[in-house]
């Protein structure tokens, strides 16, 4: 009786030491995934609890790089759309400034270093 009681005490021992080391490795997953946080886009927005879930559960982590993943691409959509429309834009500023060139050469005011400047640009997005 007093082995088995022995024996008890060691497997308590044991299963304590076991729960500490993993609340400690539980810590450190948490620091880790908060450093990944902290190096996305503050407008990131994790989910509620999604840190929290990824340290408990393997498929939280597959969860999480799942979904960080997925806004980086609508990111990225996101920046090629307004990269596409700026250039747009910039063509129509261009062909704009160009429709103006008569209207300066008319003009009775030196405007000749800025009627070549706007021929230089419009030449070159021409091209």
């Amino acid at each position: 009786m007093t082995d088995e009681i022995a024996d008890l005490r060691c497997t308590i021992a044991e299963l304590i030491a076991e729960n500490e080391r993993l609340k400690e490795e539980n810590e450190r997953w948490a620091r880790e995934l908060a450093a990944i946080r902290d190096m996305l886009p503050k407008d990131y927005g994790f989910e509620e609890g999604t840190l929290e879930y990824a340290v408990a559960y393997p498929e939280g982590v597959r969860d999480l790089v799942k979904q960080t993943i997925e806004r980086m691409q609508a990111s990225d959509k996101f920046n090629e759309y307004l990269y596409e429309e700026s250039d747009e834009y910039n063509v129509k500023l261009i062909k704009m400034l160009a429709d103006c060139l008569p209207a300066l050469d008319e003009s009775k005011t030196d405007y000749t270093e800025l009627s070549k400047e706007i021929r230089e640009i419009y030449e070159a997005f021409s091209v």
